[in-house]
């Protein structure tokens, strides 16, 4: 059997994951321990069986963890993801991906978060996350920040 080329098999990622090269979501709230977002449907967000692929709620909850965290944590946006772990509980439909994220514990080292992904509304649970994010000093240092004052 010949192997594919890295063509071809970026072509089937794209035509049954769905995953987008630039995903648009859009932040519908911040409240005092995380963030809601929106990453709105798109015929590519879809996998066989018309439902939107792991990989595409995988990234929502990311998105959503970092969201929370540059909204939340000083130096947030030097954060970087150091663990990842998705539950899938259904099917979600060819609908809007929702993400609700929040920080659990924000650490001198590290930030852990939970996400609950939502298709739809907020009313269909589709997916539970659990992560971390490392926290660093600068975008390319793998120096960790002091402790917060207090």
């Amino acid at each position: 059997m010949a192997l594919l080329s890295p063509e071809q098999i970026e072509s089937v990622v794209r035509r049954n994951v769905g995953v987008a090269t630039q995903p648009h979501f859009e932040v519908l709230a911040v409240n005092a321990d995380g963030v809601d977002i929106r990453l709105p449907y798109s015929q590519g967000m879809t996998r066989l069986g018309d439902t939107v692929s792991g990989p595409v709620l995988m990234t929502a909850a990311d998105a959503a963890m970092y969201a929370a965290i540059i909204a939340h944590v000083p130096d947030g946006e030097f954060a970087v993801t150091s663990h990842f772990h998705i539950d899938f509980l259904c099917r979600p439909g060819p609908a809007d991906v929702l993400a609700r994220a929040h920080i659990l514990r924000a650490g001198r080292r590290s930030v852990t978060c939970r996400v609950e992904l939502f298709s739809r509304d907020f009313d269909t649970l589709v997916a539970h996350v659990s992560g971390a994010y490392a926290r660093m000093s600068s975008a390319t240092s793998g120096v960790r920040p002091s402790a917060p004052p207090g």
